[in-house]
């Protein structure tokens, strides 16, 4: 059974220093509203037609389903796509908090509908109500098992390219960060389950006319800045963005060699091609045999001395925002030199799927919640519509040039930070 608590940090004495209570000034009284499916436009279509398709999709992706389960996953779909009403789990599950039924409770009892439920809410638990159909009768085989492997084999051109671009043994931390950002293009749940293959090296190619905002030194700086402390990083993404990554978690424990890296992983199977434990081991056997074989070993040799560690925890399969981070994970990140938050889900959960105007700062925002302690940095291209940190001059020339995907199309990017803050005493 995977594990679904973060494993207790041994902290250094001077991390014990640390200031790690929360700044919690997120009173749901001064927040903007959430996205929701009857916003219209991209959130609507993905309610009403995406997640559709993500659990039809599990049934065309699993011929060996019995003829119950597909006929039960095609009814979840239907309920989607009719806007009905929201059902309880049919057990709890964890979330890192008082669990789902806990939080499913006020809109059960509001008759919320797949349609005016906080979008971040209804995704997160359409996700839960597969894995309720599909565990039980499969042995908790991951019923996207077949798409992530596909989004491996997928990946070989644009994995040859980078490692023909010297990317597996390079020096430059900068390089390394900016693959990894554009690894994010490819994401099997904004595509409903089907294969992206050339968009990265699209976005990629346009270089920084796609960035709507670019804090690469800084995070390159506070990255270096974790030597011989230990770095967190988020995964989001299978496929090109998890070898994209590991590239440069290979680079980090290269050059500039923190005592360990943390790769924070989802502790089930969400958003089609997020990183689970059990995809870790496949991913270092395709480097193996397609030219990353030198990365993968290095890989291995971290992970046997504890350098590198998978931890999963059940709150990154909640729908809750950052700010009511439990406990473990709090402690978790404030031990951290720096926490590095990949793909548009983590983005998402930092800003509470909100409305919060564009322009509004990123770093302040940041330190209203997180760990004063602790660098936090964004690595997202932007597929909702959820955005801050943009200058509306910015935000005019990404309308005017992709006036129809600027902002939920993956083809801008961006890398955010707050800086941590020491706090003495």
């Amino acid at each position: 059974e995977m594990c679904s608590t973060v494993v207790a940090l041994l902290l250094p004495t001077a991390l014990l220093l640390r200031v790690t209570a929360p700044r919690m000034s997120m009173e749901a009284s001064t927040l903007p509203l959430p996205l929701r499916a009857t916003d219209g436009g991209f959130t609507h279509d993905t309610v009403s037609r995406r997640l559709p398709l993500i659990v039809r999709s599990v049934v065309d992706n699993n011929p060996t389903y019995s003829r119950e389960l597909a006929l039960a996953l095609h009814a979840l779909a239907d309920e989607v796509a009719s806007g009905a009403p929201l059902k309880p789990l049919m057990s709890d599950a964890a979330d890192g908090l008082a669990g789902w039924s806990a939080t499913l409770a006020p809109y059960l009892s509001s008759g919320a509908t797949w349609m005016d439920a906080p979008w971040w809410l209804v995704e997160n638990y359409l996700y839960k109500r597969i894995l309720e159909l599909t565990d039980e009768p499969t042995g908790g085989a991951d019923p996207f098992g077949t798409q992530k492997a596909r989004s491996l084999t997928d990946s070989a051109d644009a994995f040859a390219k980078m490692v023909s671009n010297g990317l597996s043994e390079t020096g430059d931390l900068g390089a390394l960060v900016r693959t990894s950002l554009w690894g994010n293009v490819a994401d099997l749940s904004l595509s409903a389950g089907a294969a992206l293959t050339t968009a990265i090296g699209q976005a990629e190619g346009a270089g920084a006319s796609r960035m709507l905002t670019d804090d690469s030194a800084g995070v390159c700086e506070a990255l270096r800045a974790t030597a011989e402390g230990e770095l967190v990083l988020v995964l989001d993404n299978c496929g090109l963005e998890l070898l994209a990554d590991l590239l440069l978690v290979d680079g980090l424990l290269r050059l500039v060699q923190p005592a360990r890296v943390s790769l924070h992983v989802k502790d089930a199977p969400v958003f089609v091609s997020d990183v689970c434990p059990h995809d870790l081991p496949p991913t270092l056997d395709w480097l193996d045999a397609h030219g990353g074989g030198a990365v993968a070993g290095r890989l291995r040799a971290s992970l046997s001395s504890g350098r590198l560690r998978l931890v999963p925890h059940p709150f990154y399969t909640s729908a809750h925002p950052f700010w009511s981070m439990p406990h473990d994970l709090r402690e978790a990140y404030a031990a951290a030199g720096a926490v590095l938050l990949k793909g548009d889900a983590n983005y998402r959960r930092m800003l509470g799927d909100l409305h919060w105007p564009h322009y509004t700062p990123f770093a302040p925002l940041m330190r209203r919640y997180w760990p004063q302690g602790t660098a936090v940095a964004a690595l997202r291209t932007c597929k909702s519509g959820v955005l801050v940190g943009v200058a509306p001059e910015v935000e005019a020339a990404a309308v005017a040039a992709e006036p129809d995907r600027w902002l939920t199309g993956g083809v801008f990017g961006l890398v955010s930070l707050a800086p941590g803050t020491e706090v003495v005493g």
